[in-house]
């Protein structure tokens, strides 16, 4: 039979266990009382980062602790931002550089507010500049500069801003390296109004949608990418300013501007008439001299000038107070007549008060205008011609360059009625006054276009 354990070793086993059991929880409560210590190391670059601002990187604008200070951009900003653009933006590439901020007077260092670090400014950073001086002259505080942002639903995230940005960027300086943008100081001005009014989403480009919307042809989309940027805009409109001049002098007709629908400065036989009779054709061959299909500008001059004959009467006379003057031009040539413009120089102080009437060789009465041009004065070398889109009832003294007659404008032939009858014979122009004051009647011509006759065509006399 085993014996028993003494009852003095059982009762230091159990005093041994529950030291055990004390020490354990003894040094549980000093770890709870002993706060943890990081390392400097640790302090400064924590495994898990907290939620606010990394070091050394720039806060969203919206987020963060400063995101109450943001303010939003409104029309005055934008204007002023475009103002600032179109004074310093020397190269026309819709950024400042340093050199062209260089050229100005600030009242800060611009650059501040350069939010993606390119080292230029474009329009809408610029912007975010004059919406924080408004918001202090208003008594709102100056906030950091990287806080300000564009009203919501105007415009894309900051991001998506920048990454647009940087697209926007390289596109623009391939292009300038391909030499495809040139703009001019009108081109852009109009160029800032489109996009003011056109660029829905304010992304700084006009998608194809935007595009369409004002009615912008696709040419204007230089790389083809789908979208038109400033420079591209810019250019598109100075070279079509460029061809416009080119394509239509002066002293074209206002026929030659009407009939070239795509304006390319020349007429297709599918512009100059939509169904063709003889006469039609007849006058489009005297046009088109190298018969090639196409009048161009020089062909229409020289063709014009070629059928053109002029009949001037240079004779001083004074027009009486309430009276009434005539003034005659004689005719010899028998030639039918396609085209006639009138001519006149008067100097008066009070136009409303004279009416000028065209009396034909053939006794045909034509009313040029009367009681035009309200209390203004004279006219500067008018030229009543039918085929000019603008009337002279609503054009003002001294009427310098071509209208329809008053005539015409109101429904009647004008001076269409004589279009193929003879110009032989006395032409007058009548002058009645009916002021209290005098004037000066300095010459008048008759201009007329004749009707080019083909080879070998006989006159109907001839088979008499």
């Amino acid at each position: 039979m085993p014996s028993r354990p003494p009852i003095h070793a059982l009762q230091a086993e159990s005093l041994f266990c529950w030291c055990c059991l004390l020490l354990v929880f003894t040094a549980s409560a000093l770890a709870q009382q002993t706060p943890f210590r990081p390392s400097p190391a640790s302090e400064s670059a924590p495994r898990v980062p907290g939620f606010g601002p990394l070091q050394g990187q720039r806060t969203i604008p919206g987020f963060g602790p400063e995101g109450a200070t943001q303010v939003a951009l409104l029309p005055e900003d934008l204007a002023k931002a475009d103002d600032r653009m179109q004074r310093y933006d020397s190269n026309r590439d819709g950024y400042l550089d340093r050199n062209e901020i260089g050229g100005g007077r600030w009242s800060d260092d611009p650059f501040q507010f350069d939010g993606d670090r390119d080292g230029r400014l474009s329009r809408l950073e610029l912007a975010r500049r004059y919406s924080l001086r408004r918001l202090a002259e208003s008594g709102g505080g100056m906030p950091p500069p990287s806080t300000v942002s564009v009203p919501a639903g105007t415009s894309p995230s900051a991001d998506e801003q920048q990454r647009r940005d940087r697209e926007r960027r390289a596109m623009e300086e391939a292009a300038r390296a391909r030499g495809a943008l040139r703009g001019t100081r009108e081109s852009w001005h109009l160029t800032e109004t489109l996009m003011s009014r056109h660029d829905i989403n304010r992304d700084g480009v006009l998608d194809a949608n935007e595009r369409r919307s004002l009615g912008l042809p696709a040419a204007a989309d230089l790389d083809r990418d789908q979208r038109v940027s400033r420079p591209e805009l810019s250019a598109w409109l100075a070279q079509q300013e460029s061809l416009q001049g080119r394509a239509i002098p002066r002293e074209l007709p206002a026929w030659f501007v009407e009939k070239d629908k795509d304006g390319d400065g020349q007429i297709q036989m599918s512009e100059f008439a939509d169904q063709w009779t003889d006469e039609l054709y007849d006058e489009f061959s005297a046009l088109d001299l190298n018969n090639d299909g196409i009048i161009v500008a020089d062909e229409c001059l020289q063709s014009l000038h070629r059928l053109q004959e002029e009949y001037t009467n240079q004779r001083f006379q004074l027009i009486p107070v309430k009276g009434v003057i005539r003034s005659d031009i004689e005719v010899k040539e028998d030639r039918r007549i396609a085209d006639l413009d009138v001519q006149l120089q008067i100097t008066h102080t009070h136009d409303d008060h004279l009416n000028v009437f065209l009396i034909g060789a053939d006794g045909q009465r034509v009313e040029l205008f009367t009681g035009v041009g309200g209390n203004d004065d004279h006219f500067d070398n008018t030229i009543l011609d039918e085929e000019s889109p603008h009337s002279i009832l609503r054009a003002r003294p001294p009427f310098a360059g071509r209208y329809q007659t008053e005539e015409l404008s109101r429904g009647g032939k004008g001076l269409k009625k004589f279009y193929n009858g003879s110009m032989a014979g006395t032409w007058t122009l009548l002058v009645e006054a009916n002021s209290d004051r005098p004037g000066v009647l300095h010459g008048w011509s008759l201009i007329f276009r004749r009707v080019e006759e083909a080879p070998g065509a006989t006159s109907e006399q001839e088979f008499d």
